[in-house]
């Protein structure tokens, strides 16, 4: 996979238009994420660039502070609505903190690559909260899934049958979401044909723990890209590779 990702990928250009008046042209990948420009991002003491550290800092953890910051983060992905309902009850429950760390613990740990063995909340808007506050956790929503499935699709199709059944391990349990179609009727790529989702075993609608657990996969997959692009392990670099992909995950139909 990584000389496919580094020869084929990587070092591609792109050109992408997501409207009328926004697009981009880029000769790599890097390139894309060094485009990805967030409108307001000044105005918020949360940033996709950097995690917020509140769960590593010294001394005792006000809750209402660790509330504020997800309150936040989901004001940044505008995925308010339930998912400030859902951190109000773990705060009000006492179990904010608790259950955060406990998630980070899972998270960072590169040993294991099974489901999480406790109850978790999983959605657009907590999977923001899980990469501002841990490290090396991608942003797991469509546009990101987008690109992972397309780069796996691509060396599939480049591959013979042994390295296609290696690939169907790798990409087995990841997610796949939604259509095709927007809510104003407008068509853009993001799903693979039915075909490419049976070959790598991919979820639509699964439970929570499996989407955690493919939040989790789908992260290792943007570090090991990272790796491969720069050469060398950040989270500088994993947040560089992370934007790219969704900026490049807009529309599988450009590339």
């Amino acid at each position: 996979m990584g000389s496919f990702y580094v020869d084929k990928v990587s070092q591609r250009d792109f050109f992408i238009e997501y409207n009328k008046s926004t697009s981009i042209q880029v000769s790599s990948v890097i390139d894309a994420g060094k485009n990805y420009n967030f409108p307001n991002e000044s105005f918020y003491g949360v940033s996709i660039d950097t995690p917020v550290d509140i769960l590593e800092r010294s001394g005792e953890l006000d809750a209402r502070d660790l509330l504020l910051t997800c309150i936040e983060i989901f004001d940044w992905g505008d995925v308010q609505k339930s998912n400030i309902l859902s951190a109000f009850k773990l705060y009000r429950d006492g179990e904010l903190e608790t259950y955060l760390r406990e998630v980070k613990a899972w998270f960072e740990d590169d040993t294991s690559l099974n489901e999480p063995k406790f109850d978790v909340i999983w959605s657009s808007g907590w999977t923001k909260v899980y990469s501002f506050l841990f490290a090396y956790v991608t942003i797991y929503d469509s546009r990101v899934a987008a690109f992972i499935n397309q780069v796996l699709k691509e060396l599939w199709l480049d591959s013979t049958e042994p390295v296609r059944k290696e690939l169907k391990g790798i990409a087995n349990g990841l997610l796949t979401f939604g259509g095709n179609e927007t809510s104003s009727g407008t068509f853009r790529l993001r799903v693979l044909d039915q075909a490419m989702i049976k070959n790598f075993g991919l979820y639509k609608q699964p439970s929570d723990k499996k989407k955690m657990l493919a939040n989790k996969k789908a992260s290792w997959l943007i570090r090991y890209f990272s790796e491969l692009t720069f050469g060398n392990e950040s989270q500088l670099n994993f947040r560089v590779l992370d934007k790219s992909a969704f900026m490049l995950g807009f529309d599988l139909k450009q590339w």
